[in-house]
């Protein structure tokens, strides 16, 4: 008993920086929870540390949805921001339903698509103007996934160039994990 309480006591006090010798090699939840180190969320909080695959795969999941002004719902419809939210609440990102309010959420990324990583956050704006007014999700491969006002739907394009009425203002990365095992169309 003495024993199997200091292990206890040794599995609480560890930091998460350095993995016990006793716990090296071992197989389970307890040794993957040591392995994955301190979150700064909590021991138990899911924001932002899911594949970005899931996050293409529940937007593409869209597809077609109506746009609605102010929805957030697949059974009510999608603007902008509601799709945002609604596909990253699933993978534990809870985002407000504002594109501008969406715009500084996260960490800021160079918009050059060389960095760009499938689950990004496109905010976009029209003509000259500063001011965020659409948001899109990178998907990869050039595009994007968002709820088109114009398409009266959820659609899949490529991201806006130079000469669209959107212009790109900013990219916000709220995905810790943003890699992705395959792009493009399942």
């Amino acid at each position: 008993m003495l024993r199997l309480t200091r292990l206890l006591f040794a599995l609480v006090f560890a930091t998460a920086a350095a993995q016990p010798a006793w716990a090296q090699g071992s197989v389970g939840p307890l040794a993957d929870l040591i392995a994955r180190g301190s979150n700064p969320d909590g021991p138990f909080s899911k924001r932002g540390v899911m594949s970005a695959d899931s996050v293409v795969q529940r937007a593409r999941a869209q597809l077609g949805k109506r746009y609605r002004y102010a929805a957030a719902s697949p059974e009510r419809g999608f603007d902008c921001s509601g799709l945002v939210k609604y596909v990253l609440k699933s993978v534990g990102v809870d985002l407000p339903h504002n594109a501008a309010r969406i715009a500084r959420e996260g960490e800021a990324v160079n918009p050059d698509s060389t960095t760009l990583r499938p689950g990004d956050l496109l905010m976009f704006g029209r003509g000259r103007s500063t001011r965020i007014s659409h948001v899109g999700i990178y998907v990869g491969d050039g595009k994007m996934i968002h709820a088109s006002t114009s398409q009266h739907r959820v659609v899949e394009t490529k991201v806006p160039t130079r000469g669209s009425s959107l212009r790109l203002n900013s990219v916000r990365r709220v995905l810790r994990d943003s890699t992705t095992v395959q792009s493009g169309p399942n």
